[in-house]
C-alpha cells in the first residue's frame, strides 16, 4: 500500500445533501457522514450517500458504538464503507466484520436497493468494494492491534488520536509531544501495514496531516464541514470588522 496515493477525506456533520454535493465537487476522495456525533438521520444519510457517489467521491458512514446492525444498514443504503468507533477487542471487531461482509466471509444479509444503483452483481462485489474501518481510539485496542488487524473482513483501522490520548491519561492539548502516545500510534500503523490493510487517521492542521502521512497513514481526514464553515466565517468576519473599524 505504501506506493498508493494518500486518500484525503473530510467529515460531514451538517445533515444536508447540498453540503455533500459541495464537498464532493471540491474533490475530496472520502466524505465521512458522522452519524455518531452529528444530527444526521438514516433517511438524510441515504440522500447524502448517493449525492456523494454521483459527484465522484466515496461516501463512508460512521455508525454508533458497538451496533453491528448499523454497519449492515449503512452498507445497504449504499455507503462505500463504514467507520465504527471504539472497537477495543477482537470479539467486537469480529462481530462487526460478520455484519459487514456477505457469506462466506461474513453473515451480512441480502437487502436494500444497492443492486439497482451498482448492478445485479453487487453482492458478489461488495466484500471487496466496501471498507470496514474499526476505530482504534483506546489503549485497549492498541494492546490488541495485531490480533484485530489479522481478522478477515476488517479492512483497516481509523485512529482517533485525541480519544486515544484521553484513554491513556494524557491531556488532549499536549498528546502530540507525549512519547507513550507516539509509541501507541506507531504500533497501530505497523500492525495495520503488516496485515496488508489500510491505516487511517484524523488530523487537525495541514502540518498534522503531513506528520501523519510521514508516519505511514494511507488515508487521512482533515477536520469537517463545520470547521470550514465556522473557521472561514470567523476569519472573514474578523477581516470585515477590522476594515469597518477604520485606520
Amino acid at each position: 500500500m505504501s506506493g498508493k496515493r494518500i486518500q484525503i477525506g473530510i467529515w460531514q456533520s451538517i445533515p444536508q445533501p447540498m453540503v455533500s454535493r459541495y464537498l464532493a465537487q471540491m474533490g475530496w476522495d472520502w466524505i465521512i457522514l458522522d452519524l455518531q456525533h452529528g444530527p444526521m438521520n438514516w433517511e438524510t444519510a441515504y440522500e447524502c450517500i448517493h449525492t456523494i457517489r454521483t459527484c465522484g467521491a466515496r461516501p463512508l458512514v460512521r455508525t454508533a458504538i458497538g451496533i453491528p446492525s448499523e454497519v449492515e444498514k449503512a452498507l445497504d443504503l449504499g455507503a462505500g464503507g463504514v467507520v465504527v468507533p471504539m472497537v477495543n477487542t477482537v470479539e467486537a471487531a469480529r462481530a462487526l466484520a460478520r455484519a459487514a461482509k456477505y457469506p462466506p466471509l461474513g453473515g451480512r444479509s441480502l437487502g436494500g436497493d444497492a443492486f439497482l444503483h451498482y448492478g445485479a452483481d453487487y453482492p458478489e462485489k461488495a466484500n471487496t468494494d466496501t471498507l470496514l474501518l474499526v476505530q482504534m481510539e483506546h489503549i485497549e485496542a492498541v494492546n490488541s492491534a495485531e490480533a484485530i488487524m489479522a481478522l478477515p473482513g476488517v479492512d483497516g483501522c481509523f485512529v482517533g488520536p485525541v480519544d486515544l490520548a484521553l484513554s491513556m491519561g494524557i491531556a488532549r492539548h499536549t498528546y502530540e509531544q507525549h512519547p507513550d502516545h507516539r509509541v501507541a500510534m506507531r504500533r497501530i500503523v505497523e500492525a495495520t501495514l503488516a496485515a496488508g490493510k489500510l491505516p487511517c487517521c484524523n488530523t487537525y492542521t495541514p502540518e498534522d496531516f503531513a506528520a501523519k502521512q510521514e508516519a505511514g497513514f494511507r488515508a487521512i481526514t482533515l477536520r469537517s464541514d463545520m470547521d470550514l464553515l465556522v473557521g472561514g466565517g470567523r476569519e472573514l468576519l474578523g477581516r470585515l470588522e477590522r476594515i469597518a473599524a477604520g485606520p
